[in-house]
C-alpha cells in the first residue's frame, strides 16, 4: 500500500509569490524522483497557506526525498520564507 503525505507551508506574505514560483519550478522534478507517484500543489488564499499532496510508495521514501532536499539547501530556503516550520503528516493509503 503507498503513503500519502500531505505537506503544508505557511509563507510570509512578502514571499508568497515567491514560493509559488519555487514549486512550480521545482515540483516537476519531484515527480520523477525514485518512489514518488504523484505530487500536486495548492494554494489557499484566505489562509495563505500552500498544500502539497503527495504519493509516494513509502514512508522512508518520502523521507530520503526530503533529506535530500534538505541537503541541498532547498527546505533551509523554504523554512526562511515560512512563517513557521512546514507541517508534514503521512497518512496510509485506503483508497
Amino acid at each position: 500500500m503507498s503513503t500519502v503525505v500531505t505537506a503544508k507551508f505557511f509563507p510570509k506574505p512578502e514571499m508568497v509569490q515567491e514560493m509559488n514560483n519555487w514549486f512550480k519550478e521545482n515540483l516537476p522534478n519531484t515527480q520523477s524522483y525514485e518512489g514518488c507517484q504523484l505530487i500536486k500543489g495548492g494554494y489557499n488564499k484566505d489562509t495563505q497557506e500552500v498544500i502539497l499532496y503527495e504519493v509516494w510508495d513509502s514512508v522512508e521514501s518520502h523521507q530520503k526525498y526530503v533529506n535530500w532536499r534538505i541537503e541541498i539547501g532547498d527546505i533551509p530556503k523554504l523554512v526562511e520564507m515560512s512563517t513557521k516550520e512546514p507541517d508534514i503528516v503521512y497518512h496510509e493509503e485506503v483508497y
